[in-house]
């Protein structure tokens, strides 16, 4: 039987946590405590920043994203004061990263439209590009299957690994990036769509090009006209706007410190996991110049590598050069709704996990916790994998344990019980026959008898070729399903890990066209719930 929606569960790596978060256990209202986007809107007060002016920052931004006219009929509602807003955020990774990039764009787009109508206020998806990240390693890479069915890298590796935030990353290495092209051509070329995909994905991701500009243009470029608004907060007008939230990092770093602290041993205690571990010392603000250097309370001063700053000195460098600071994973989220009006914001298990770590934090600071939805999951299957799982009836939970005890489970004695019985009675039959026959022609001439063994050993040499044979073949035929099952785990469940966690969608594109695309946005169900399972037999191209 296909199936059409997965449970979430320990066997995929969801944590405890996740589960009982799905599963709306009470526990979790400590640390997620809106119940509703109808209560969270209510608390949601004057804006802490100008509204007119982050607006206009993102009809800038989206501009030189090439965002589409919806994106900027969106902004323009953001500019009432009861408007709203709904929040996912991605790595800006390689080509647009994971599937999932596409599931969280999708996923805010329809929860918007879904929020409007029940608060009857505008509500705007608004993608946060995590531009102020600097782990190099993390998006400079993608993932496709290759040519033999194994999961392969699509990766831009220069010279010299760069130490800055992403939003100072440029594709400038030229030997390394038209490296990257040719292995983009070897990977996905050879298609009807393979013309039209090089020169739309390397239409954003051009020579020299920003990482994280390429990465909006290139969603941008592949999603219909859905009204989503993206925005970098790698940028000085917000970062002087945001002036008044760093210095509270700062200043409140003992508090902020304890009520993380308090946060991380009630979850432990309620049995769940702490996702995000900080060090006493560390304080949640990062200082660029131009290295991304996380800051430290140490010996009565903040440390920011060789740098001893005192607090009024650290305050001063903050209302000066607000540029150059940024928060870390635990208050990137409470700045996100410093800065806009956040009624909502969905994730998948580890951001889950970081907001459950964060709720006293936007109560400390007196900013409106927004409420959480799980973002949507899926996996995509193509028609002959599709074919293989309704076959042996295989589940996708199936494909998270041991591939051989798998493989063994579904050829274990698939040998035909009746055919070996069928040829050892066969040969039986005949050899009894034969010793009639023999006794029979030697009676007539005992001078016969030994052609009647050499006749014999040329059939019982041909009854044995032919069981051979017959073995032989059922062990061809069950390498290949063999090599099919590992193919199939690949292609669902790819280094061990769900598919949306690795995949790129230019691979589906590549073999299917862009108009892939909007069939999975249309499969998309926000009421469904689980992770979906989306048949790319039924795509009609």
């Amino acid at each position: 039987m296909i199936e059409k929606n997965v449970r979430p569960g320990a066997e995929f790596h969801h944590s405890a946590l996740y589960l009982d978060f799905l599963d709306g256990d009470k526990r979790i209202t400590k640390y997620l405590y809106q119940r509703s986007p109808s209560e969270a809107a209510a608390q949601i007060g004057r804006d802490k920043v100008d509204r007119r002016t982050i607006c206009d920052i993102l009809v800038e931004q989206n501009n030189d994203f090439n965002s589409k006219p919806a994106a900027f009929e969106a902004i323009e509602k953001l500019r009432s004061d009861d408007a709203l807003c709904i929040f996912t955020g991605q790595q800006t990774g390689l080509f647009g990263g994971p599937l999932l990039t596409l599931y969280k764009a999708v996923d805010i787009v329809k929860r918007a439209a879904i929020l409007e109508k029940e608060l009857k206020r505008p509500v705007i998806p608004v993608f946060w590009l995590a531009c102020d990240d600097h782990d190099f390693e993390e998006i400079n890479h993608t993932c496709y299957i290759d040519r033999n069915g194994e999961p392969a890298r699509l990766t831009y590796e220069p010279e010299k690994e760069p130490d800055v935030p992403v939003a100072d990353i440029c594709l400038d290495d030229r030997e390394k990036y038209v490296a990257l092209r040719k292995d983009v051509e070897d990977a996905f070329g050879g298609t009807d769509f393979s013309a039209e995909l090089g020169e739309r994905l390397f239409g954003a991701y051009s020579f020299d090009e920003c990482m994280v500009k390429a990465f909006a243009r290139h969603i941008t470029d592949i999603l219909p006209d859905l009204g989503m608004v993206f925005f970098c907060p790698n940028n000085t007008t917000v970062k002087t706007l945001s002036r008044d939230f760093f210095k509270q990092l700062v200043e409140r770093h003992f508090q902020l410190r304890e009520t993380v602290e308090k946060s991380g041993e009630m979850l432990q205690n309620d049995g769940y996991h702490i996702q995000a571990e900080k060090k006493k010392s560390a304080v949640h603000l990062f200082y660029h110049f131009p290295a991304r250097t996380p800051i430290h309370y140490l010996d009565d001063t903040f440390a920011m590598g060789d740098k001893r700053l005192g607090l009024s000195a650290i305050l001063d460098l903050i209302d000066r050069n607000p540029e150059r600071f940024s928060p870390d994973v635990l208050t990137r989220p409470v700045w996100q709704s410093f800065l806009f009006p956040v009624v909502a914001h969905t994730g998948g298990p580890a951001e889950i996990a970081y907001f459950c770590q964060i709720g006293e934090i936007f109560k400390l600071l007196k900013i409106a916790q927004p409420y959480y939805y799980a973002r949507v999951g899926a996996t995509i299957i193509e028609k002959r994998h599709e074919d293989f799982l309704d076959k042996y009836n295989i589940r996708l939970a199936d494909l998270t344990g041991d591939v051989e005890q798998l493989i063994n489970s579904l050829l274990g004695g698939s040998f035909p019980d009746h055919l070996e019985a069928d040829i050892k009675s066969t040969c039986d039959k005949i050899n009894r026959q034969y010793d009639d026959l023999k006794m029979t022609i030697i009676d007539f001439d005992g001078n016969l008898e030994p052609m009647t063994k050499q006749t014999w050993g040329k059939i019982d040499f041909a009854l044995s070729n032919l069981e051979k044979k017959v073995f032989a073949q059922h062990k061809k035929n069950m390498d290949k399903t063999r090599r099919q099952i590992y193919r199939l785990v690949n292609a669902l469940y790819p280094y061990r890990t769900l598919q949306e966690r690795s995949l790129n969608i230019n691979y589906y594109i590549s073999k299917y066209g862009f108009d892939v695309v909007n069939y999975i946005i249309d499969e998309l169900d926000m009421e469904t719930g689980g992770h979906q399972m989306i048949y790319l037999s039924e795509f009609k191209k």
